[in-house]
Parts: structure tokens; C-alpha cells; sequence
């Protein structure tokens, strides 16, 4: 029996922000070659910002455009 140690859900304070994030803005990781998923595995990832500041006040919330992470404040989710 394999166990994991690891939560398939992110965890943190803004754990359920980045989920819903996450939804609106779909990764590329289809669209990326081995060599950006690579830079991801490493932490290089390329940070887009989301203007959301309206539906979200006081957040500064980016995703990764090659892989499926969200930064919000400063805290990245593995979504």
C-alpha cells in the first residue's frame, strides 16, 4: 500500500481563492516544451498577473503560464 505525503488540495490561508483562480485562467502546460517545465520543476516559473481587483480586494494574485501554480501574496499553491 502506497500513501502520499503530500495533499492533492493546496493548503494555506488562500487555499479555496487559489482554486477558484485557478479555473479562470487555464494553464499552458500543453503548449510548453520540456525545457519550461523544467525551469517550473526548478522554481523559474512566468508569473502573469490577473487583474482581479475588483472581485478580490487586497490580493495580488499571478499564475504560472507553464504550469498549473497560483501565487497569491506571495504564497504559491500547487493547484
Amino acid at each position: 500500500m502506497v500513501t502520499s505525503t503530500q495533499s492533492s488540495f493546496p493548503e494555506g490561508p488562500d487555499a479555496n481563492l487559489a482554486i477558484r483562480v485557478a479555473k479562470l485562467w487555464p494553464h499552458r502546460k500543453h503548449e510548453s516544451n520540456w525545457l519550461k517545465g523544467l525551469f517550473c520543476a526548478l522554481g523559474g516559473h512566468r508569473w502573469r498577473s490577473l487583474n482581479l481587483a475588483e472581485l478580490v480586494p487586497g490580493k495580488k494574485i499571478q499564475h504560472c503560464f507553464w504550469c498549473s501554480k497560483v501565487r497569491i501574496d506571495g504564497i504559491i499553491y500547487r493547484v
